[in-house]
C-alpha cells in the first residue's frame, strides 16, 4: 500500500515539475494548482488563459479524487479544443482525453450527453431529434411552421420556425428572429418552434434551449450529468450565452463544481446572446473567488498601456518593451471612403518597424468596411438563388472560406431541387453511400472554378456558366428532378450596365495582406494590426470609455487592438479624428 502511495506521489511530483518547466507565471501557477475547485479566472488578452485551462485540466485529471465520473473541459472553438488535445498529448497524458473525461465544445457536449440520448423525450418521437440543415420542399407552405413579425404600419412579415431563436427574458421565454428582431407574444413563434421539434428537428439557435427545457422537466437527468462530471472547466466563458449559463447552473445545483475562465471585456458575441454582465453575475450568485491573469504574452508594454484604457482592465500589462522605437500604437487621420490613406500609412509603419506584411492584418469593425477595402460587390444586387451562389463564389475566391461556401451552396441546392425523399434519406443516414456521394459532388462543384464560376467574371459570363455547371452536378444525383435553371438562375436585380461588370471588383491597394472582421481573429496574435471602423463606431467607443460604461463597440475595439503583438495602427475617419485626437493621444497613441 505504501509503495502504491509512493509511486502516486512520485507521478504527481513529476507532473508538477513538467508543468513548472514550461515557466508559468505565479498567477498561472496559482490557477493551475489551486485547491479550491470553483473560481473565476479573469484573463487579460494574450495572458495564456487557454494554456492555463489546459494545464489545470491535466493537473486535476491526474489527481482525480472521485470514485466515479470524469472531468469536462469545454470551450467554444474547435481551435481551442485542438490546443487542449495537443498539449495533453505532449505532456504524456493522452489517457486523460478518453472516457470518463470529456474535452470538446459546449455544443458537442449538449449534443452528446443530453440531446442524443434523451432528446426523444422532448419530441415524443421514437427517434432522437436532429439538427435542421435546410428547409425541405413543403416546409415553407406549412403554416404551423410560420410566425409573424409585426412591421410599421400594421403590416406583418412571415418568419419560419428555423429562423426563430428562443431566449430567456426575466422569468419568461421570449422569441426573436435570427437578425435580433423581437417577436410578440401572439406571433405564433412558440407554436412554430414546438411544431419544428414535433417533426424531429431543432436549429443551432434552439439546441441549448431544448436541452435546458429537458433538464427542467426531468431534474434526474441533471443529477446524472453532475454524477458523470463532478468537475467542469469552462474556457472562454465570457462567450457563454444565456441558455448555456442556465444549463451550467442546473448541473452545478446537482453537485458539479465549475471553474470559469474568461474575460468579460472580450465578450463580443451579443448576436449569439452572450451577455457581458452574466459572467460576473454568475460569480456573485455562486459566491466564488476571482483569480487574475494580468500579464500578456502578446502585447508589448506600449500597446498594453494604451489599449487598457479602451478595455478598462487596469491590471493588463505587456510582456516587455517594444523591440524598436517604431513598434508603438498609432492613430492616423482618414479622409478616403476606401480607407486608402490609412492602408498606405500602415504599410509605411510596417516597413519602419521591420514587420512582414504576411504576419500582419487589417481588421474591420464589420463587413461594410471589409468590402470597402476589398472592392465593389456588384453581386449584392442579385436576387434569390442566384445571389446565394454568387455569395458562395465570393466566400471561396476572396475569403478562402470553403466551408461557408459549401454550406451556402448545399442549402441553395436543397431549395432548388424538389425531391423530399432524397433529402429525407440523406438527413436520416448522413453516413450512407448516397449521402457521401451527394456531398462529394457538391464539394467538388464548390472547390473547382469549372464548377462554381469565379466571382471576378461579369454577370453576363457568370450566369450562363453557373447554369451549365450546376445543371451538370444536379444531374449526377437527382436526374429526374433537375429544375429549369433558366428560370431559377437569372440576372434579376442587375441593370444592363451592371451585367457587364465583374460581380466583385477587387481593389489592389498594395501587395496582398490579410483582411478580416474583428470576430474573425478572436484569440489570435498578429505582429502588425490596422483597425478600421466608421466614425459612428469610434464615437461610440469614445462615449463608452468617457462614461465608464460597457458596450459591444468598446469591447470590439479592445479585442481588435489587443491582437497586436508589435505594431498597432488605428484608422480614424477625419470627423472623429478632428474632435477626439486629444483623447487618443492622452491614452498613449502617437499620431502618424
Amino acid at each position: 500500500m505504501r509503495l502504491v502511495q509512493k509511486r502516486s506521489m512520485d507521478k504527481t511530483r513529476t507532473l508538477r515539475d513538467q508543468i513548472l518547466a514550461q515557466n508559468p507565471t505565479s498567477q498561472q501557477q496559482d490557477a493551475i494548482f489551486a485547491e479550491n475547485l470553483e473560481f473565476l479566472l479573469r484573463a487579460a488578452p494574450g495572458s495564456g488563459k487557454t494554456w492555463t485551462s489546459c494545464r489545470r485540466f491535466i493537473w486535476r485529471g491526474a489527481n482525480w479524487p472521485h470514485s466515479a465520473g470524469g472531468l469536462a473541459l469545454l470551450s467554444f472553438t474547435n481551435a481551442a479544443i485542438r490546443e487542449f488535445q495537443q498539449a495533453t498529448i505532449k505532456i504524456g497524458r493522452r489517457d486523460l482525453l478518453s472516457d470518463p473525461n470529456y474535452v470538446g465544445t459546449f455544443d458537442s457536449f449538449v449534443e452528446r450527453f443530453i440531446l442524443a440520448p434523451f432528446g426523444h423525450l422532448i419530441s415524443g418521437l421514437s427517434w432522437r431529434p436532429k439538427l435542421f440543415i435546410a428547409p425541405r420542399p413543403g416546409d415553407r407552405n406549412n403554416k404551423k411552421l410560420m410566425a409573424w413579425l409585426e412591421l410599421k404600419g400594421g403590416n406583418k412579415q412571415p418568419v419560419f420556425a428555423w429562423e426563430i431563436v428562443p431566449y430567456p427574458k426575466d422569468t419568461k421565454i421570449a422569441y426573436r428572429t435570427q437578425r435580433g428582431l423581437d417577436l410578440s407574444a401572439d406571433s405564433n413563434a412558440r407554436q412554430a418552434v414546438m411544431e419544428l421539434m414535433s417533426l424531429g428537428y431543432y436549429t443551432h439557435g434552439q439546441r441549448v434551449y431544448w436541452a435546458v427545457r429537458l433538464l427542467y422537466q426531468r431534474p434526474h437527468l441533471a443529477r446524472l450529468l453532475a454524477r458523470g462530471f463532478p468537475e467542469i472547466i469552462v474556457d472562454e466563458a465570457q462567450d457563454t450565452n444565456a441558455w448555456l449559463l442556465i444549463l451550467l447552473n442546473l448541473i452545478r445545483t446537482q453537485g458539479s463544481k465549475v471553474t470559469l475562465v474568461g474575460d468579460p471585456d472580450q465578450c463580443i458575441y451579443e448576436f449569439s446572446m452572450a451577455d457581458v454582465t452574466s459572467l460576473l453575475a454568475l460569480k456573485e450568485k455562486w459566491d466564488i473567488s476571482e483569480k487574475p491573469l494580468s500579464q500578456s504574452f502578446r502585447c508589448n508594454n506600449q500597446i498594453a498601456n494604451a489599449v487598457r484604457n479602451i478595455g478598462g482592465n487596469q491590471s493588463f500589462i505587456g510582456y516587455g518593451d517594444a523591440m524598436n522605437i517604431s513598434c508603438i500604437p498609432y492613430i492616423t487621420r482618414e479622409t478616403n471612403e476606401q480607407f486608402s490613406l490609412s492602408v498606405a500609412e500602415f504599410k509605411k509603419a510596417l516597413d519602419r518597424a521591420g514587420i512582414d506584411m504576411a504576419s500582419s492584418a487589417i481588421l474591420c469593425r464589420g463587413h461594410q468596411q471589409l468590402e470597402l477595402i476589398r472592392g465593389e460587390a456588384n453581386y449584392e444586387q442579385l436576387q434569390g438563388a442566384t445571389k446565394e451562389f454568387a455569395k458562395a463564389s465570393f466566400l471561396r475566391d476572396c475569403r478562402r472560406d470553403y466551408k461557408r461556401a459549401f454550406d451556402l451552396v448545399t442549402v441553395s441546392i436543397r431549395l432548388l431541387v424538389d425531391d423530399p425523399d432524397l433529402w429525407k434519406r440523406i438527413d436520416e443516414a448522413p453516413e450512407s453511400i448516397e449521402a457521401q456521394r451527394v456531398n462529394l459532388a457538391i464539394w467538388r462543384f464548390v472547390r473547382s472554378q469549372t464548377g462554381l464560376p469565379p466571382v471576378n467574371l461579369s454577370a453576363s459570363e457568370w450566369i450562363p456558366q453557373l447554369r451549365t455547371s450546376l445543371g451538370r452536378v444536379l444531374a449526377d444525383f437527382c436526374a429526374s428532378n433537375v429544375p429549369n435553371l433558366n428560370q431559377r438562375i437569372k440576372k434579376t436585380g442587375l441593370n444592363d450596365m451592371q451585367t457587364n461588370l465583374s460581380l466583385f471588383s477587387q481593389y489592389m491597394l498594395f501587395p496582398p495582406i490579410r483582411q478580416e472582421t474583428i470576430h474573425g481573429v478572436k484569440g489570435e496574435s498578429i505582429n502588425g494590426v490596422l483597425v478600421l471602423g466608421s466614425a459612428k463606431f469610434w464615437n461610440s467607443v469614445i462615449d463608452s470609455v468617457s462614461k465608464r460604461e460597457t458596450s459591444e463597440d468598446r469591447r470590439l475595439a479592445y479585442v481588435a487592438m489587443s491582437r497586436a503583438r508589435h505594431l498597432l495602427v488605428v484608422g480614424l475617419p477625419a470627423t472623429h479624428f478632428d474632435k477626439h485626437k486629444k483623447s487618443w493621444v492622452n491614452w498613449g497613441f502617437s499620431v502618424l
